[in-house]
């Protein structure tokens, strides 16, 4: 659980998975593994921060229009400029989330198999 707060690689936890606010690592430095499997693998991060952001912002939007009584439109220009301000953190996390979901599955399908 650690090392998934610290974005390490989810096979040797040593190794950090981004270099940057964007930017990852292809390759884990130490143990080899390769994040990015094909093109469009991380389709599934992208529903995942669909979700994460939605997660999010709709607590907010109810209480702002219904709790604080603010109309619809400058409630959702807050919304809009709270994913916006959390997107780097949403992407991280969505990315993370999914290497770490498909190295599960990896693990489990080759624990089965043996």
């Amino acid at each position: 659980m650690m090392s998934y707060l610290k974005n390490l690689c989810p096979h040797c936890n040593q190794a950090p998975l981004f270099t940057g606010i964007y930017t990852m690592n292809a390759v884990c430095p130490v143990c080899g593994v390769v994040f990015e499997k094909e093109s469009g693998y991380f389709i599934g991060a992208m529903i995942a921060s669909y979700f994460i952001g939605t997660f999010l912002a709709l607590p907010v939007l109810l209480a702002l229009v219904f709790l604080y009584d603010i109309e619809m439109p400058i409630a959702l220009t807050v919304i809009m400029v709270q994913i916006l301000l959390m997107q780097p953190l949403i992407f991280r996390f969505s990315r993370i989330l999914w290497i770490r979901i498909e190295a599960k599955l990896t693990q489990a399908i080759l624990n089965q198999n043996h």
